[in-house]
């Protein structure tokens, strides 16, 4: 061991730090991101949101980057 401190940004963020990654509250998090991003289940009662799609939804808002698959709500996938 190099005896070096690594230092790691997560890939899965809950909805707390989802919604603070991007500036806004929990509540407009959920209104206004939720249904455009995948939902990871973390356990029984957490969900975590990857960061790529919360930096591809910015980008979306902002006129750029790419598109979210059509699927990335799995509750649309539901009926």
């Amino acid at each position: 061991m190099s005896g070096r401190i690594v230092q790691m940004s997560p890939r899965v963020l809950d909805i707390g730090d989802a919604a603070s990654y991007l500036a806004m509250s929990v509540g407009t998090f959920r209104t206004q991101v939720l249904p455009h991003v995948r939902q990871i289940v973390l356990s029984a009662r957490r969900r975590g949101y990857l960061v790529s799609d919360l930096d591809r939804w910015i980008d979306q808002q902002a006129g750029g980057g790419t598109e979210l698959p059509a699927s990335a709500n799995p509750w649309d996938m539901m009926s």
